[in-house]
């Protein structure tokens, strides 16, 4: 077998990425151990782009490292990564969040020190596909501009870093601190068995801390915190339940099967309850809210990755839903694994995954603009809802209002930018279309729809006047109705050919009226 020898004295290994080529194993040895693997499209005849991977944990090593399938091996090495050409490519989002480089998937970790908001997510740093997770790391201070920093958790040898939560630990239960900040806590899943390395290893839950204001992260000795239970157990989401006077720590088991454990400690761990939340799988969320029109009435939402919910009290020590479960997304799992901050006043802010591609990207996939929960009570029954936080509004650079029974053949034109489009209507509307980018929403006021492509959804719960916001950016829409009590992500690229914003009856000739908010975006990048 061909192998390459090297002393590893700088921060990245250079990959040359095609993503039409097959994957390679690389496997790093060190005195003949196995100490650290990944693999990725890799290409050194013709690499479309290049891609970084953090090797500081190896630094001072001489290692020898192997290609599976066999390949010729001649990587670079360096300090830092280039800074030219990111962020202005062309199907790079506007306003939403992206990896400088790299696959990402789950939120993961969102938690609030007090002064900055930090979001971690499931990352591949080596190519665009799924693989090799990483907890990627970025930085805000208005939830809108984040900064990408140094990745928190790299695989080991329990597994590849899988979803999970963070909780700032103010009064040192722990007994990590050991400086001016308090701890960062963050509880991941090591997926055994997703690498070489962890070849034959199950899936275990795990903590990490960070004593420096989330600079930098030190796993926890004693790990795993909660041994393999049953399947491919994941995604542990811990919050502190005041009801019970203690944290709570909810993971997916399997199927639709849930777990709810306690801790005093937040390192050791009892099983209380199991749970199914049926129609869902993986990433459990949970928090309390107090209920929007009901401000005596506080309640507490379990969800899952598909955005299903219930909602529920503790009582008798367990949690007990108080309803069935209900979607709050809808749509083709174009928006996925949502999770929501710990530790902001005063706010619950939620931030879910976009899958939609990129082609021909160094990135891939993008986050959702954070969005604020609520929780109402309309028709008797309990009802997420959730809008983009007031910070995104700052974005607004321009901003139009049309209405539309007073201009004839409306066509508003669009350029190649970010929308926050706004728009109001009597319940008793003629159905209608609004189109622009190549994408047509369908609205039916007669049968109480809103469509898009093969996605039918109600458009009001209230049945109230019609009201729908929709943010455009170059891989999608993502589209509120009825105040936020109803969501969905629409999947394709912006077509910016198709640049005139008409809204139009669909059948007839009765001219809808439309109340047309438009507000230009400037980018976050």
């Amino acid at each position: 077998m061909l192998y390459y020898q090297v002393v590893i004295k700088n921060k990245y290994i250079v990959i040359p990425v095609n993503m039409h080529s097959k994957r390679k194993k690389i496997c790093f040895y060190e005195d003949g151990q196995l100490i650290w693997d990944f693999d990725a499209h890799i290409d050194f005849t013709a690499p479309r782009f290049y891609t970084y991977v953090n090797i500081s944990h190896l630094r001072g090593k001489t290692v020898t490292l192997t290609a599976t399938p066999e390949i010729d091996i001649h990587f670079t090495f360096v300090d830092a990564i280039p800074s030219a050409g990111y962020y202005q490519e062309e199907f790079r989002p506007m306003v939403h969040f992206t990896a400088k480089i790299g696959w990402i998937n789950d939120p993961n970790g969102l938690v609030f020190d007090g002064k900055t908001y930090h979001m971690f997510f499931q990352h591949n740093p080596a190519d665009s596909n799924w693989g090799n997770m990483t907890w990627g790391h970025a930085i805000s201070d208005d939830l809108i501009h984040w900064h990408e920093v140094d990745s928190a958790l790299q695989p080991d040898c329990l597994g590849t870093m899988f979803s999970g939560s963070g909780i700032v630990d103010r009064k040192n239960i722990t007994g990590v601190k050991t400086g001016d900040h308090d701890p960062i806590l963050l509880y991941y899943t090591a997926a055994g068995g997703n690498s070489a390395l962890s070849a034959g290893k199950p899936h275990t839950q795990c903590m990490a801390y960070s004593t420096d204001g989330g600079k930098t992260f030190q796993k926890y000795a004693n790990n795993p915190v909660i041994e393999h239970i049953e399947g491919g157990n994941r995604d542990p989401k811990v919050v502190w339940c005041e009801e019970l006077g203690c944290y709570l720590l909810a993971l997916y088991l399997d199927r639709d099967e849930y777990v709810l454990f306690r801790s005093d400690d937040l390192v050791h761990f009892t099983q209380i309850q199991h749970l199914h939340l049926r129609g869902d799988d993986e990433c459990p969320d949970i928090y309390p809210l107090t209920v929007k029109n009901e401000p005596s009435v506080r309640k507490w939402v379990f969800s899952g990755a598909s955005d299903r919910y219930l909602v529920g009290d503790f009582r008798g020590g367990r949690f007990v839903p108080v309803q069935e479960s209900k979607p709050y997304f809808y749509g083709h799992r174009t928006s996925y694994a949502a999770q929501t901050f710990s530790d902001v006043p005063d706010r619950r802010i939620k931030i879910a995954w976009d899958v939609l591609h990129a082609p021909e990207s160094v990135f891939e996939n993008q986050m959702g603009i954070p969005t604020e929960v609520s929780l109402c009570k309309v028709g008797g029954e309990y009802r997420l809802c959730t809008l983009p936080v007031k910070e995104f509004e700052t974005l607004r650079v321009n901003t139009e209002t049309h209405l539309i029974r007073e201009v004839e053949n409306f066509r508003r034109p669009l350029h190649r930018k970010g929308y926050d489009i706004e728009l109001t209507a009597p319940k008793e509307s003629p159905d209608f279309a609004i189109r622009f980018f190549g994408y047509e929403l369908r609205v039916k006021p007669s049968d109480n729809t809103l469509s898009y492509n093969d996605v039918t959804m109600p458009l009001s719960y209230t049945g109230g006047e019609i009201k729908l916001r929709i943010v455009s950016d170059v891989l999608g829409l993502e589209v509120f109705a009825d105040d936020g009590l109803i969501y969905s992500v629409v999947g394709s690229l912006a077509d910016y050919s198709i640049r005139y914003l008409t809204v139009e009856p669909l059948s007839g000739k009765e001219v809808p009226d439309v109340t047309l908010t438009v507000h230009t975006l400037k980018g976050i990048w």
